[in-house]
């Protein structure tokens, strides 16, 4: 059998553009083992993320909405956030889920790590499921944010991904780690809007 696996590009220097506080552009000179071309890449250094599926007492699913600037929409999503300089992924996610929703949980579960988007971002997001959370206190928003939370019982939940409602991909790979949902994601694959019209919910 041949080895059809592709080489890695050597790296011969990089340097760095404006921080973009998301991101913290790099460009690097790489050179493609397959034609020996040097080329001009960029990489954007992303701290890690996290998000939490997370379900209270009662097992209805905690869920956040607000609006994203990137697709001018108000979205439905699970608690998350960045992982911050000195925290572990874990340690993050129990943050996330106070600041945004009030609650904490007593039992934490990973479920494991994506990469958002290998092309040119160097970081991984970070899903876990908590269970049994219960309401300790006040929203701790930041400056920037603001959102609402919303309970959902769990075919609720199913009726939104099939319908759309819930389309943030990360969402998503976090939420199909905790539940089998083939027939909702088909379901809204047909039911999707024709290429180059906005799918995103409006509130």
């Amino acid at each position: 059998m041949v080895d059809e696996t592709p080489r890695p590009w050597p790296r011969l220097g990089s340097e760095y553009a404006q921080d973009l506080h998301l991101f913290q552009p790099r460009w690097d000179q790489m050179r493609n083992p397959r034609t020996g071309k040097v080329m001009a890449r960029l990489v954007l250094e992303t701290p890690a993320w996290v998000n939490v599926v997370a379900r209270n007492a009662r097992g209805r699913y905690l869920l956040v909405r607000q609006f994203r600037f990137g697709s001018a929409s108000v979205t439905t999503e699970i608690p998350g956030g960045v992982v911050d300089a000195g925290e572990s992924p874990l340690v993050a996610a129990k943050r996330e889920l106070r600041e945004e929703t009030g609650h904490v949980a007593p039992r934490w579960t990973s479920l494991g790590s994506v990469a958002p988007n290998p092309a040119f971002q160097d970081n991984r997001c970070h899903h876990f499921l908590a269970e049994g959370a219960t309401l300790e206190g006040a929203l701790e928003l930041d400056p920037g944010e603001d959102l609402c939370v919303i309970e959902l019982e769990e075919g609720e939940l199913r009726e939104w991904v099939a319908q759309g409602r819930i389309d943030h991909v990360l969402v998503l790979s976090a939420l199909s780690r905790h539940l089998d949902l083939r027939a909702e994601l088909a379901h809204a694959a047909q039911s999707a809007p024709p290429t180059g019209t906005s799918g995103q919910e409006q509130g």
